[in-house]
């Protein structure tokens, strides 16, 4: 076995060059390469692509949990929100490569999500759909970004993510109201 190498040090570097080089560029040569050994030596810490590439998926998720957490730390309701929402779009932006992968291989259901949500007295069998809607809504609106579809639109895209986040907002006081408990 290669010194030094472990399945946490493999996962961090294919992260890191599957944002570089992206998703289709990535190859476990090119991992063994730039990590200075034989691509067999990876084979001993790791299954396969697969194993690989799912522990890239969960370091990516906790990525983004934790930038969400530090995000909506100290904060409650629309507030929480909204910090959630920025934090959940600028991860998707800044780390494309890995937000692709989580977004196409996990059934990801952050727990800062269920947190903000928890802030508001919301009926419990709305909350799902309440969590469903805005990851929709920051998925979607991400998803969309990314791919060029809003720049033949002359309003600002800032402008028309914070009316999206607003909608939210105001559903779920709406929903709120009519949940007195």
């Amino acid at each position: 076995m290669a010194k030094g190498l472990s399945a946490e040090r493999i996962t961090v570097a294919a992260a890191e060059l599957i944002e570089q080089y992206g998703r289709s560029g990535f190859s476990m040569r090119l991992l063994a390469d730039t990590m200075g050994v034989k691509t067999a030596s990876l084979y001993n810490h790791i299954e396969n692509m697969d194993t690989l590439l799912t522990e890239v998926c969960r370091y990516a998720l906790r990525m983004q949990e934790d930038g969400e957490l530090r995000a909506i730390a100290g904060k409650t309701g629309r507030e929480a929100v909204w910090a959630l929402a920025w934090a959940y779009r600028r991860f998707a932006q800044q780390h494309r490569e890995l937000y692709w992968l989580v977004m196409h291989n996990l059934a990801a259901d952050v727990g800062s999500l269920k947190q903000v949500l928890s802030g508001f007295r919301l009926p419990p069998r709305e909350e799902i759909h309440f969590r469903r809607m805005f990851r929709a809504i920051v998925h979607g609106f991400a998803s969309q970004e990314d791919e060029g579809f809003f720049s033949h639109y002359p309003a600002s895209t800032e402008l028309s993510f914070e009316f999206a986040i607003q909608r939210f907002i105001d559903c779920v006081l709406e929903a709120e109201k009519r949940n007195p408990s």
